[in-house]
């Protein structure tokens, strides 16, 4: 479909949905939230932050949002651009959910491991195989995916061709959720937002593999990120982790939803393609999900939007008496407060799935642990800048947080230290060989 047909359906309808949006987004910005100067985005954070001191360094530590402002030049200093015929954010949004990225040398290749869950069922953790040799306790991000995403999922797959090459060689591993990356479950149980025990127990396999004294970071997109922050929430000290960075979370899945549903082009459009997603991974274990008698597979595969499908299908496998229980459950909203390690969470203003409605304001607001940051532009996982063949500005923030994360964990790791400019030389450097 050609962009200029884009812009002649999307302009109208952005004009309608913009007028609320903008006046609810006004009145959610208080003024006991700290905020930044950069008209670009919005800084949300509690007036006095977590300290975050440099191990084996002279340097004084620094508030936790002051810190990363230092370290984040994409984030902070930079502002997004975005490419300008995906001016909206459903532009940006659709953009992204047609985008491949081209294949380069020393392409991302994965090795698969079966984590086999203690109460039953499996999941696949892809590891990223390195192009050189890693010494023991690099460094390690864990990617958790959107809904009926996996490791080739092309967010993942661009932010991975930068972070674990040359210069910046961390381990990676990609967390695929049961029934996604292609593998197959061995019980009736599917992908499911409220479920927080997957993670619990697979975070001990890659400790194992990559040593206990190795630092993680988590890095969750979408309804990943949801998962992950829940996670945290819960676990609060006792977690691996050290930090994590959330990429636009729905944060409150019974509001989303709701929004979701209220419109009819985002109901039938990006609701009804993310429950023929989820149909295609029940289709693909229907034989396995054939053991619960109460699910009837014909109303699963009759499904128009998410919310009829967790009503025929998720509802049921996780035992909830109504969809509602099952979202105010799965949200982390109502757990990001309980956060005990840096968090960083980017979420765009006009993502057309995830309304700004979701977000926590408040709760960000109580706990010293987590900053969040607003753009004013960038749809659901787009962030595309540049006119020719545009590449996602998103890894760069998230890749300078990493950094900036690990180096405050262990300054001495960093056997050469990677400059401020690092993470968008080597972004243009792959922009570069994929336009080639």
């Amino acid at each position: 479909m050609c962009l200029s047909l884009f812009h002649k359906i999307f302009s109208t309808f952005d004009r309608i949905l913009s007028i609320n949006t903008r006046n609810i987004l006004k009145a959610s910005v208080l003024s006991s939230i700290n905020m930044s100067e950069n008209k670009s985005i919005r800084v949300y954070h509690k007036s006095e932050t977590v300290p975050i001191s440099i191990n084996y360094s002279s340097k004084p530590p620094l508030p936790f949002h002051e810190y990363i402002t230092q370290q984040c030049p994409s984030l902070f200093h930079t502002p997004f651009s975005p490419t300008s015929y995906l001016y909206s954010g459903h532009l940006q949004t659709l953009y992204a959910s047609f985008y491949k990225e081209p294949v380069i040398d020393d392409d991302i290749s994965y090795e698969r491991e079966i984590v086999a869950f203690a109460k039953g069922g499996e999941a696949a953790l892809d590891w990223v195989i390195p192009t050189t040799s890693l010494p023991e306790e690099t460094p390690t991000v864990v990617l958790f995916h959107g809904i009926t995403g996996d490791s080739d999922t092309n967010y993942i797959r661009e932010l991975l061709q930068i972070i674990t090459r040359a210069p910046i060689n961390y381990r990676a591993v990609v967390y695929n959720a049961r029934g996604c990356g292609t593998h197959r479950i061995t019980t009736p149980q599917l992908f499911n937002a409220a479920v927080t025990d997957d993670i619990r127990e697979m975070l001990p396999y890659v400790q194992k593999k990559v040593g206990s004294d190795t630092p993680l970071i988590g890095i969750g997109f979408s309804l990943g990120s949801n998962i992950l922050v829940k996670y945290l929430g819960e676990e609060q000290e006792r977690t691996p982790f050290i930090a994590a960075i959330s990429i636009a979370n729905p944060f409150d899945l019974l509001v989303s939803g709701l929004i979701l549903d209220q419109h009819l082009f985002t109901r039938n459009v990006y609701s009804r393609g993310m429950a023929n997603n989820l149909k295609e991974i029940f289709w693909r274990n229907k034989d396995v999900m054939a053991a619960r008698k109460d699910i009837n597979q014909d109303e699963v595969m009759a499904a128009q939007t998410v919310r009829q499908y967790d009503e025929a299908c998720v509802k049921k496998m996780s035992n909830y008496t109504t969809v509602n229980n099952y979202y105010r459950d799965g949200s982390c909203s109502r757990l990001i407060e309980h956060v005990r390690i840096p968090l960083l969470c980017i979420n765009a203003e006009d993502d057309p799935i995830v309304s700004h409605q979701c977000i926590p304001y408040d709760e960000v607001r109580q706990n010293p642990y987590v900053v969040l940051v607003t753009t004013k532009q960038g749809g659901h996982l787009g962030w595309f800048e540049y006119f020719f063949k545009p590449t996602r500005w998103i890894h760069k923030p998230i890749i300078e947080y990493v950094i900036a994360m690990f180096r405050s964990y262990d300054a001495t790791k960093d056997k050469v230290p990677l400059d401020a400019d690092i993470v968008s030389k080597s972004a243009m450097n792959i922009r570069k060989r994929r336009i080639d």
